[in-house]
């Protein structure tokens, strides 16, 4: 299943997208985020810590040199970073991965293109690329259609 959205230039724009993601996923889900710098990955990730109702969703940040952040809530959040893939493949092949895909969080790794080997099959893919007109181009993939089927009522972020 593929669905393609535009977002207006408007950091808020991103955030809500990942405000309506994060009230829909739920325990186990895992989302891999693709784009370059500066394309918004962080600003979703926070909208998404809004959507599960975390503890502190402002305290979202880039987790590039610490790996993964959890952040507590209803449904607590592992925020990976795959910038250095090296470092975050390594994690995950000493043992990390029963810890970072464990069943009670949600997932969510920005660069994960770089460690796509060591994703499970039912990861949603999210790419953020920015648009001529200084939005953003939103791709969601996912490789089996019933994993998200929520995405066929994705409303307009505008």
């Amino acid at each position: 299943m593929h669905v393609e959205l535009h977002l207006p230039a408007d950091p808020e724009a991103t955030e809500r997208l990942g405000a309506w993601l994060g009230a829909r996923l739920g325990p186990g889900a895992v989302l891999a985020l693709v784009g370059d710098l500066g394309t918004g990955k962080t600003t979703l990730v926070r909208g998404l810590a809004r959507g599960l109702a975390l503890d502190d969703p402002d305290q979202v940040q880039s987790p590039t040199y610490l790996l993964v952040v959890e952040h507590q809530g209803p449904i607590p959040l592992r925020h990976a970073d795959a910038y250095l893939p090296a470092k975050l493949a390594g994690f995950l092949d000493d043992g990390g991965l029963e810890y970072l895909f464990a069943a009670d969080a949600v997932v969510v790794i920005e660069w994960a293109d770089r460690v796509a080997a060591h994703l499970p099959e039912t990861t949603l893919w999210l790419e953020l690329a920015v648009a001529a007109d200084g939005g953003r181009q939103v791709r969601l993939r996912a490789d089996r259609a019933g994993d998200f089927p929520f995405l066929t009522d994705l409303p307009k972020m505008t």
